[in-house]
């Protein structure tokens, strides 16, 4: 079990800020602002220099003054600059005294960046045709340091004077109220703000520009007073934001009852934000949105209702769990983040029952769990020590696991033992830091139970157990508790962890679940066998649960009857999914359980299906026609009945469940090509696109239609409807629906027309994942999305390396699905020699799920042929496996599986004789080279498809030749890019310049006020913040870390 270490943090501790005065005067014409920062400090040990963080800031002048000695002051020789540590260092010529009077006066100058963090820049044009400038923050983990010097760290808190100077006409927005503004001569004004609690500098956040607003008050009986909650929204999309208002004053109502502590600040402000990194930011009285997480109009969709709820929840959570109580360091970045999910999921429950949230989350939490089952997670608790480890972090492991052990130590201990736990743990540590320990010691002396030896094992130690239960007679059973891998490998040596597991049985005889904790490897139960039993009742565990082929009989046998509700129902279908994803059961059994699910009438439930049907049909994507024919027939036999049963139209006052319902009916009907579905959703979309029809698609339906149309034709008219309608369209959510959409452009003209369109400049950086993330469900998508990431990576990463996630994602999407060895060893080739540091987790991830899926299609192709033959989903005289063209996945030869290849070839990267590092072995036919199969003419892959001279076909799939890409738009997109660049090298150069000025002044001064002084030698450290950082040291442990992308990875 790891215990996370806390970082030699950079800063010195004997230098401490009390308060920081901040004025921010932005310049629009070159992208510049001027800042001036004045900050109180206290000085434990006399020094003559002063570190604190900083980045992309040009000093123009520093100097430090004592407030009781009237006159002293004193100004910085030199500022020395570290970019790798992100910090600047002031020298002085003196020592300076211990006390608590110091001033740091600094005046500088800095970016009003286009990266989507720090103090950045954004534009909008409204629906009259009006162009909208704005400038906001985003300083969540580490970027205050880009809009002003400071202590950047979380534990080092202090309170905030802020001023603005900004254009008359345009909002100004803080954490706090308005203090006073003064309008200037030159057509500007000047806004100060009230004084802000104890907080930490990531919290710190200001919007300036053209905002609507619509407001609302709380009751006042928590606060003496009423709060005023605004929600802010670009001009004319505030009438949209009714809905998170009012989410925003119940919420503010709720957690002040529960935490028994008033809202801490004079007002609450939302504001949506149009090009914005996370999907939310919970900064002080100022929460930050994108606008399609905050806006919703009234005929919106349930499904985003949903999602905005649990958002806006979250966030306002965390203005007393995280705000009031902080993190002490990163490292317990998944407590604050882990039970703000869990706490908006519990407001969610009661505020509307009637939305079964927790079959939702359980829902949610499958994917950290799919995540969490490869070598290559990582613990809920770990140490991180510099800002991309910070930023990789912030990932589904610390947010969703972490929410869903915290539910799991909930069902423990009672949900209101829990939450009484957290009361008194925010009233102990207020206006203060906290860590994860101090939680667990509090709620042990709360609950009188040792909380700390049972939740550690659950977050320092990476993954989660499966229990194997094995009917010894019928009425004894044996547990057992492994852990679970998806590759389905687990070496005896790391099967030595042992969790304290709650069981949570119940049975037919007992259905209320029995509260048994099991802390051993092994564990014999009494139980009747030959009835329905489960482990795990209401899915509050983190764990999966192999029964025997007869119990999950028995169960199924109980659907329809709520004997296991829908929160159960789905725990069933997706541990199963997952146990046949890893080798402990045949695909065929998950196949086989899906007939249970036939007369299902919960939407939770049929999600799940539609969602674990997807999981198997991209592994099996590039698999002969009549394999993939077959398991759409299964999906649309599924589906069709329910929108037979339900139609298209929607009855005044359905419930929200089955509205969802029909719409993932419908969608996933169409996507396997039901005839009369896919006819339906044509008319549908002519009607709306043609005729203006608005009512002929639901906003619930949208999305489907939209798909269905592209999926089902090559022609262009239909995609440009898709493009004109975004373009037009000045709803937030339906921008975003036709965004996503456009990936499913079922030709390699409309694929490359996605990527071109997701890169040029009417797609928001914030949303370019968002639109290439459905060419993944194509053959020729993933090719050409592989190709392209490839032959931009350069660009892409210069251009997006500091956006918050951006890198992560483009990995996952570019690779996550692929399937093949040859496909795995590009990848490894790929970024043999790539400096990862910002990317490495989920590189690492991705190589361990591809290795996962290559076995998977090795272990079952032939099972699941035989399945689909039997049931009569394939025609009789069709046969993969005995085919000499395609023996299975992969190819693999008569002399050795495609698994011994795999698992006996050296899949590490290693350091060749020169030093560099290579893939293991040489790659075979692929997108870099030329395959057998091509030809003259349309080539065919090993599943039959036709494809045109531009694509390759060779025996593991369809590539698209990269060269092609570069003589078309691809080149453009290149130089569109780099002219991008282009500015902020002059920026960069620029800044250079200023820093070089600033030095010569200094010693122009110095020469003058001591002509007769000698230069004291000292060195001053000038380097270019922009300048570029080399690759990592090859020391043994960076070695190691490459090594471990291999999936000889230990725990």
């Amino acid at each position: 079990m790891t215990v996370p270490k806390r970082p030699s943090l950079t800063l010195q501790r004997s230098i401490i800020p009390v308060h920081y005065s901040l004025k921010i005067v932005p310049c629009p014409v070159n992208f510049q602002f001027l800042g001036e920062c004045s900050i109180e400090i206290c000085i434990a040990e006399p020094t003559a220099g002063i570190t604190l963080n900083a980045k992309e800031l040009n000093i123009q002048t520093a100097s430090i003054r004592d407030h009781l000695l009237n006159g002293y002051s004193v100004t910085a020789t030199s500022v020395s600059y570290n970019v790798e540590e992100e910090t600047i260092t002031l020298e002085f010529p003196q020592v300076l005294h211990v006390g608590s009077s110091w001033i740091l006066d600094v005046a500088y100058i800095g970016l009003v960046n286009d990266k989507l963090n720090g103090f950045y820049r954004s534009v909008y044009t409204d629906a009259d045709n009006n162009v909208h400038q704005l400038t906001t923050t985003q300083f969540q983990s580490t970027h205050a340091r880009r809009a002003f010097p400071c202590w950047d760290e979380p534990a080092i808190k202090a309170t905030f004077s802020l001023t603005l100077v900004a254009p008359q006409a345009m909002t100004c927005l803080s954490n706090m109220s308005v203090q006073s503004r003064t309008l200037l001569q030159n057509g500007m004004q000047e806004v100060s703000f009230l004084k802000t609690p104890t907080m930490s500098t990531y919290l710190l956040a200001w919007v300036i520009g053209d905002f609507d607003y619509i407001e609302s008050y709380t009751s006042g009986e928590f606060n003496g007073e009423r709060i005023r909650c605004r929600l802010y929204a670009p001009v004319g999309l505030a009438d949209q934001g009714h809905y998170s208002l009012d989410l925003a004053v119940q919420s503010i109502e709720y957690f002040s009852r529960l935490f028994n502590i008033p809202y801490p600040l004079p007002k609450l402000d939302l504001v949506a934000v149009p090009d914005f990194a996370p999907g939310a930011m919970e900064n002080w009285g100022l929460i930050t949105f994108r606008t399609y997480a905050l806006l919703i109009e009234e005929y919106g969709s349930q499904e985003r209702k949903m999602e905005i709820a649990a958002t806006v929840i979250h966030e306002i959570s965390h203005q007393w769990f995280g705000n009031l109580v902080t993190m002490e360091w990163w490292s317990d970045l998944w407590l604050f983040e882990g039970f703000a999910t869990h706490l908006a999921y519990i407001v969610v429950d009661e505020l509307y029952p009637g939305w079964d949230i927790w079959s939702e989350f359980v829902k949610r939490i499958q994917e950290v769990l799919k995540h969490d089952s490869l070598r290559t997670s990582h613990p809920v608790e770990v140490g991180v020590a510099n800002p991309s480890e910070i930023t990789q972090i912030f990932d589904e492991v610390s947010y969703m696991k972490g929410a869903s052990v915290l539910r799991m130590l909930s069902a423990w201990l009672g949900q209101d033992q829990l939450l009484l736990g957290i009361r008194k743990f925010i009233h102990k540590y207020m206006w203060s830091n906290a860590n994860t320990d101090d939680l667990w010691v509090t709620l042990a002396e709360e609950c009188n139970v040792d909380v700390p030896g049972f939740m550690n094992k659950w977050t320092r130690q990476t993954g989660y157990p499966v229990l194997s239960i094995t009917e010894l007679d019928e009425s004894t059973i044996l547990v057992r508790q492994n852990l679970f891998l998806s590759t389905g490998d687990v070496r005896e040596e790391e099967d030595t962890l042992i969790w304290p597991v709650p069981l949570a049985l119940a049975t037919a005889a007992e259905p209320t679940p029995r509260n048994i904790m099991m802390s051993s490897k092994e564990m014999v139960l009494k139980v009747d066998t030959t009835q329905w039993y489960k482990f795990n009742m209401g899915q509050t565990g983190f764990y999966r649960v192999s029964y025997p082929s007869k119990t999950l009989d028995l169960q199924g046998q109980t659907f329809g009857t709520e004997q296991l509700d829908a929160a159960n129902r789905v725990g069933l279908l997706t541990d199963v999914a997952a146990l046949v994803a890893s080798g402990i059961a045949p695909t065929s059994s998950f196949l086989t359980l899906l007939k249970y699910f036939e007369d299902e009438q919960d939407y939770m439930v049929w999600n799940e299906v539609s969602l674990r049907l997807q999981e198997l049909l991209a592994v099996w994507l590039e698999q002969p026609i009549p394999i993939m024919n077959g398991l759409k027939e299964v999906q649309r036999r599924l589906f069709t009945k329910i929108v037979t049963r339900l139609g298209w139209d929607f009855p005044e006052g359905e419930d929200p469940a089955t509205v969802n319902l029909r719409a993932v009916a419908i969608r996933f009907a169409g996507r396997a090509g039901d005839p009369d579905i896919v006819a339906e959703a044509r008319r549908r979309f002519a009607a709306f696109m043609k005729d203006d029809d608005v009512s002929a698609i639901p906003p619930d339906l949208r999305f489907p239609v939209f798909e269905i149309v592209l999926r089902t034709t090559e022609g262009v008219d239909e995609y440009e409807d898709i493009v004109k309608y975004y373009r037009e369209t000045f709803i937030p959510a339906e921008k975003v629906v036709a965004l996503s959409v456009l990936g499913y452009g079922n030709s390699l003209e409309l694929v490359r027309r996605t990527l071109a369109f997701a890169m040029s400049t009417e797609v928001r950086t914030q949303d370019i994942l968002s639109a290439i993330a459905t060419l993944r469900s194509s053959v020729i998508g993933r090719a050409e999305l592989w190709n392209f990431m490839r032959q931009h990576w350069d660009v892409l990463y210069e251009r997006h390396r500091c956006d918050i996630g951006f890198l992560d994602y483009l990995v996952l999407l570019s690779i996550e699905s692929f399937s093949t060895l040859e496909r795995y060893h590009e990848v490894q080739e790929f970024f043999a020699n790539k400096d990862k540091s910002a990317y490495d987790r989920i590189l690492a991830t991705c190589l361990e799920g591809i290795r996962m899926n290559i076995l998977w299609l090795e272990r079952d192709c032939r099972d699941v042929e035989k399945w689909l033959k039997v049931n009569g989903y394939l025609v009789d005289d069709f046969s993969a496996v005995n085919s000499d063209s395609a023996s299975g996945p992969g190819n693999a030869s008569q002399d050795g599986s495609l698994k011994s290849d795999l698992l006996g070839h050296d899949l590490t990267l290693t350091a060749s004789e020169g030093g560099s590092l290579n893939g293991a072995s040489t790659l075979g036919a692929g997108v870099a080279g030329t395959s057998s199969g091509t030809s003259s003419g349309a080539s065919t892959p090993a599943n039959g498809q036709q494809y045109s001279q531009e694509i390759i076909c060779g025996q593991h799939g369809a590539y698209v030749r990269p060269q092609v890409y570069l003589e078309g738009v691809g080149q453009a997109l290149e130089d569109q890019a780099q002219q991008l660049l282009e500015p902020e090298q002059d920026q960069q150069q620029h800044e250079l310049r200023m820093q070089q000025e600033y030095q010569l002044q200094l010693q122009q001064q110095r020469q003058l006020q001591h002509p007769n002084e000698q230069s004291q030698g000292r060195s001053l450290n000038h380097d270019h913040f922009g300048s570029q950082q080399g690759q990592r040291p090859r020391t043994l442990e960076r070695e190691m870390e490459l090594l471990s992308m291999s999936g000889d990875h230990e725990f």
